[in-house]
């Protein structure tokens, strides 16, 4: 039988993935869910999925009680962060780095459902590795590259997103997540900002300020259809 805490910090866009690895994971197991507001839609996927996990508050995982007895079985807390942290690469690494120095008590293990979103170079791994401990892992390519960003986690890679890149200029890259979070995502890159209205004519009116020329959707095969 597996034993101890994994703790899971994360973004929304990739909550699709968080849930298809809580599934895949076959061992028995006790989901937590810290009661963030960015984990709305991650308990609600998790209700309409089946899978059973408890809530933890807040105020409560921020003061050191969490309730999860660590000498029992295999357990698994999911701590969602607010999106808007991936338009500040320098507030998103100071967060990270204090959210993983705060619960690095708490856990055994930590992996973090995020890309480095601008942090060019910052291998947290390596970061965790002296300054940490315990390990810390994020999301790598094939050949142990860290992933950029959410749409390097989606099509393999940072070297296979600039081949897209550069080969395909002018694409402007959605997975079902995007989509989903469409609304709180485009705010915070400031798609709306001087328009009252956003309508489909509007939106093509944004994509063509910012030079991107077509929409290409990537279907992951994550997330609940329907």
């Amino acid at each position: 039988m597996v034993k101890g805490t994994l703790g899971i910090i994360g973004c929304p866009i990739l909550e699709d993935e968080i849930i298809y690895s809580l599934g895949s994971e076959k061992d028995e197991k006790t989901i937590y869910v810290v009661d963030t507001p960015p984990s709305h839609t991650l308990k609600e996927k998790l209700e309409r999925s089946g899978t059973p996990f408890s809530v933890i508050g807040e105020w409560e995982f921020n003061n050191g009680y969490s309730g999860i007895d660590r000498d029992s079985g295999f357990n698994i807390v999911v701590l969602m962060n607010k999106l808007g942290l991936h338009t500040r690469p320098k507030v998103l690494r100071e967060t990270i780095e204090d959210q993983l120095r705060f619960h690095q008590n708490n856990f055994d293990v930590i992996a973090l459902y995020y890309g480095m979103c601008g942090n060019a170079g910052w291998d947290v791994s390596k970061w965790a590795s002296g300054t940490l401990n315990i390990p810390v892992f994020v999301f790598r390519d094939a050949n142990g590259e860290v992933c950029d960003d959410c749409i390097g986690v989606a099509v393999g890679g940072h070297s296979r997103y600039c081949n897209f890149v550069k080969k395909y200029p002018g694409m402007f890259y959605v997975t079902p997540n995007i989509a989903g979070n469409w609304d709180g995502y485009s705010e915070e890159l400031d798609f709306c900002k001087g328009f009252e209205i956003m309508d489909i004519h509007t939106v093509k009116e944004v994509f063509q300020v910012y030079g991107y020329s077509k929409a290409v959707k990537i279907d992951t095969g994550l997330g609940i259809r329907g």
